[in-house]
């Protein structure tokens, strides 16, 4: 099984970042609302068009299980799974490699 930890910044309020998905260089756009404490995802394709918007970071669900028949987005599944195993969402400071939850990609052929 190959699984991917994706790269997050933690601290960071709003980013961007180029990310290779079995071969494939999308733009990932991290944004957290301060207000309701929640992070959201926006994944671009490598010309910068828009693919998806608004996906809202929870915890241990795969976010792209209602897309798949969209052949433009990454063919596997992001996942941010929770290091402790709860289902609370990160917060500004818990989403990253080593942090209470990390963005996992998990390839095609795993699922």
């Amino acid at each position: 099984m190959a699984l991917l930890i994706i790269p997050t910044t933690p601290d960071v309020p709003y980013y961007r970042q180029k990310t290779n998905l079995e071969g494939r260089d999308f733009i990932l756009e991290f944004s957290y609302n301060q207000r309701i404490e929640r992070w959201y995802l926006a994944i671009y394709d490598e010309a910068e068009t828009v693919l998806l918007q608004g996906l809202k970071l929870m915890t241990n669900r795969p976010l792209l299980r209602h897309y798949h028949y969209d052949k433009r987005l990454p063919p596997g599944e992001l996942m941010p799974i929770a290091q402790d195993g709860s289902h609370e969402p990160p917060t500004l400071s818990e989403l990253g490699p080593g942090k209470r939850v990390e963005l996992c990609y998990l390839e095609s052929a795993d699922l």
